[in-house]
């Protein structure tokens, strides 16, 4: 079966001159070498590597605190918006009105603490002490220096309230430090 066909011919070539080139293609090719991606194997940019680790890790721990802070302040402020202390808080602020209300009537009252009902000296605030009138010519209109001295919470509040300088002095000492404040007294009148 002779097929002296020109078209078979030049097939034939063809085919031995692809399968030539494909072979000095497989000549030509480089060693196939294996390597690590992973910088922790290769040592190739370790501490680039290292160190987007541990930025990956800080953040996602700075995540979780964050939202750990997050809850337990939502979870306070659940808290204080129960009916409960609302009531709590609202009846503290009436007591400390209460007391501030004293001391102001002790402070600044007639005669130091001492109040005047339909011409007759009524009882003495129970804030205050050494209220006693002053022995001239049986005048209780001018009582002498008084002072005062109120205890609530670890909180000791002592006022005095000298006549002959015209001034009181209020002096607080408390958990949160100890301080005296000095006020006129005839400034405060109408």
């Amino acid at each position: 079966m002779k097929n002296n066909d020109p078209v078979t011919l030049v097939l034939m070539i063809m085919t031995i001159a692809v399968a030539l080139w494909a072979y000095t293609q497989i000549v030509h090719a480089n060693d196939l070498t294996f390597r690590y991606k992973n910088p922790s194997f290769s040592g190739v940019n370790t501490s680039a590597h290292y160190l987007t680790i541990e930025n990956q890790e800080r953040t996602r721990s700075d995540a979780i605190r964050e939202k750990r802070k997050s809850d337990e302040d939502k979870r306070q402020a659940a808290l204080k918006n129960t009916n409960y202390a609302k009531f709590l808080k609202n009846l503290e602020s009436r007591i400390y009105a209460r007391f501030s209300k004293e001391m102001e009537d002790a402070l600044f009252g007639e005669a130091c603490g001492s109040t005047w009902t339909s011409g007759t000296l009524a009882t003495p605030n129970s804030a205050t002490t050494n209220n006693e009138p002053q022995s001239a010519g049986g005048d209780t209109s001018g009582y002498s220096d008084c002072t005062g001295e109120l205890n609530f919470n670890g909180t000791n509040i002592k006022f005095t309230k000298d006549v002959s300088a015209d001034v009181v002095i209020l002096e607080i000492d408390g958990p949160d430090g100890t301080s005296t404040i000095e006020m006129p007294l005839n400034d405060f009148q109408f």
